[in-house]
């Protein structure tokens, strides 16, 4: 199965887009474009492979759990790329995160229910091999 996403907004609280696994889909935030310098923006354009692999929180023992998350392979210059849990792009370095809303969280636009997104995207996405990611371009 071919997983995409389409941002259609690039602003400074971040890059918006929708993220499609089968006949489901998603909000989607991204931090904006860095010439893909910084290693944090978001990931060019493209056609990637992808693969269920670990988001590790990195908050040590006894903090936030480890858990199941795609990871987007073969990005020029860039690792450790994934689709997991966030509200806003602040919390995201270079990764995506699903929300089932848009809305503002701490005076910054935002995914809502990033939590409940990503479950379901969890089960949608299985067998997931690659993922088309785009810019829609205005008519």
């Amino acid at each position: 199965m071919r997983l995409t996403l389409e941002r259609w907004a690039d602003s400074p609280f971040g890059v918006f887009g929708t993220l499609r696994a089968g006949n489901q889909e998603w909000y989607t935030v991204e931090r904006p474009w860095l010439d893909n310098a910084a290693r944090i923006s978001c990931i060019p354009p493209g056609h990637y492979a992808v693969q269920l692999g670990t988001f590790f929180s990195g908050d040590g023992p006894g903090g936030k759990p480890d858990y199941p998350a795609y990871e987007i392979l073969d990005v020029p210059h860039r690792m450790d790329i994934k689709i997991h849990r966030a509200n806003t792009a602040a919390e995201v370095a270079g990764c995506i995160a699903p929300g089932k809303n848009l809305g503002w969280v701490n005076e910054r636009w935002a995914v809502l229910q990033s939590r409940l997104a990503f479950a379901e995207f969890m089960v949608a996405a299985v067998g997931a091999t690659d993922i088309l990611v785009s810019w829609r371009r205005p008519q």
